[in-house]
């Protein structure tokens, strides 16, 4: 993702990983039959991750992003050595995870999925726990590290009575508290309101500006995602379909502009920009029950489109110049947005190729 001379610290190598059926009532059932199909070599587990492989340099902020059951959080434990692994190898600060747990896992804090505390604790009472373990941390730092999270006033509460969202929040102050340069977090603005999440962000910017420390962050929030990672790493059925660099990946010689028009005009615009050569893409959407175009040309055909539409009698209410986000590339690279936009989409290549078969 970077240049020969960076320090890779979290490394996936050629990992997979398959799950038997869950063991229920029915399983149990089906024991007999089982054993069966397994003496002859034909028993199929599901395969959740497969050659899973990818790097993430010092000092970076990565977001790892799939959708719903791509294997996000699964390879997050694998790679941590909290699930085993069918076959591949794991790399934290050098070390392999599963040979060198402890030395991988020396300046590595991680949250994944939600963490567990003494709930009959208050929060205050659990770093305090914490502070026995590592001899270096103070009485004042563990307020700090609850002023940082937001729970300051709520250090006295006990953790049973913490929500979700605070209960995250805390696990990260612990994190904090142990100083550690590599940090991996699974959806760690779940269940946190507008102004935690927007306070999590903030904090984990500040992880890396201040302390140099290396984020791998998997969240299902992509605008989040885009705000605060260098890279991202995008999984789809358990494999890497691309990882890079945000700027680069959302980059285009195009530029894309919204077109909105008198409703009764809408129809007969997208058929006119339908015809224009300089035009690449032209989709029709709506938003808050009102249709626009969406078109992607060159910097230099902007001015003579707004010519021509004027021209041509069109009542023009809005043209804007957009970007494409982190969101329009992953429904791209994924597949997952084929089918679902809002509105009628029609692209002028398709719209050309129809025009050449009549």
């Amino acid at each position: 993702m970077s240049d020969a001379k960076s320090l890779t610290v979290i490394e996936a190598r050629n990992i997979y990983k398959s799950f038997g059926e869950a063991f229920t009532l029915k399983r149990i059932l089906k024991l007999p039959w089982e054993l069966i199909v397994r003496l002859s070599g034909r028993y199929a587990k599901k395969s959740v991750l497969k050659d899973l492989s990818f790097k993430v340099e010092a000092g970076s902020v990565v977001g790892f992003l799939g959708p719903n059951g791509a294997g996000k959080s699964t390879s997050l434990k694998v790679m941590l050595n909290l699930i085993r692994k069918d076959s591949g190898e794991s790399y934290i600060a050098g070390f392999n995870t599963e040979y060198d747990y402890d030395s991988a896992l020396k300046d590595t804090g991680a949250l994944v999925e939600l963490p567990v505390f003494y709930e009959f604790m208050t929060g205050l009472e659990n770093l305090i726990i914490t502070s026995k373990i590592y001899k270096h941390i103070t009485p004042a730092a563990i307020d700090e590290s609850l002023k940082k999270v937001g729970l300051y006033d709520h250090r006295h509460k006990k953790v049973s009575q913490y929500s979700t969202g605070m209960r995250q929040k805390l696990y990260v102050a612990k994190i904090l508290l142990t100083d550690c340069s590599i940090i991996i977090l699974d959806e760690p603005t779940s269940g946190m309101d507008p102004k935690g999440q927007a306070e999590m962000r903030e904090l984990i910017k500040s992880l890396a500006a201040e302390k140099k420390a290396t984020v791998l962050i998997s969240s299902h929030l992509l605008y989040e995602i885009e705000q605060i990672c260098d890279f991202v790493v995008i999984i789809k059925d358990g494999s890497v379909v691309t990882y890079g660099k945000v700027s680069g990946l959302l980059s285009s010689e195009l530029e894309i502009y919204e077109i909105e028009v008198a409703a009764q005009q809408t129809e007969r615009c997208m058929e006119y920009i339908r015809q224009k050569e300089y035009i690449s893409e032209a989709t029709l959407k709506t938003r808050a029950n009102a249709s626009f175009i969406e078109i992607k040309l060159g910097r230099e055909s902007v001015s003579l489109l707004l010519k021509e539409l004027v021209g041509n009698d069109f009542d023009i209410y809005n043209f804007v110049k957009t970007r494409r986000s982190l969101e329009n590339y992953f429904l791209e690279v994924t597949g997952e947005g084929e089918g679902k936009t809002e509105g009628a989409g029609e692209r002028k290549s398709e719209g050309k190729k129809a025009d050449n078969a009549q």
